[in-house]
């Protein structure tokens, strides 16, 4: 699989990518899964102009992803705006090992696990699902950075 990393950030392509995980990373693309309500809201011009030149951009619905990845001879970078539009994937039978969670913002109901992550509990079920499934999960915004435990939080 070309999957070089998976992360959840709900700010898609920023500084932290641009600056600190690519440079870390042997990548060709960025591809960003989406749902339907999801794809909506997604500007690929608008993340295209915040991404290096180097590296391809690729935004797909979700359900079209794994046969993309399976097809493709790229190194990707998997970059999703939430845990949500990372489950189709999972049930469509794509193999992550690890799953990084970079920023996930307030919302009401949410649980602060770090500055830049709050967890629901339609969060909370997802991430006991993936660990399930055998996902490595953690939250690191940069390369560099302890990554916070999940321990206690998801069941």
């Amino acid at each position: 699989m070309p999957i070089v990393f998976a992360r959840v950030d709900d700010r898609l392509i920023h500084g932290q990518i641009v600056q600190a995980w690519l440079p870390e990373l042997n990548v060709d693309e960025i591809l960003i899964p989406c749902t339907g309500k999801g794809k909506a809201l997604v500007n690929k011009g608008l993340l295209r102009l915040c991404l290096p030149y180097e590296y391809e951009l690729t935004v797909l619905e979700s359900n079209r992803c794994k046969q993309y990845i399976e097809n493709s001879a790229k190194n990707i970078f998997l970059l999703a705006a939430s845990l949500q539009d990372i489950m189709p994937l999972l049930e469509d039978g794509l193999k992550v090992k690890s799953l990084n969670i970079g920023g996930m913002h307030f919302k009401k109901g949410a649980q602060k696990l770090d500055d830049n992550v709050f967890l629901d509990d339609q969060d909370k079920r997802l991430l006991s699902i993936f660990k399930t499934l055998g996902l490595n999960i953690e939250t690191r915004a940069v390369p560099n950075a302890k990554s916070i435990s999940l321990e206690g939080v998801i069941p």
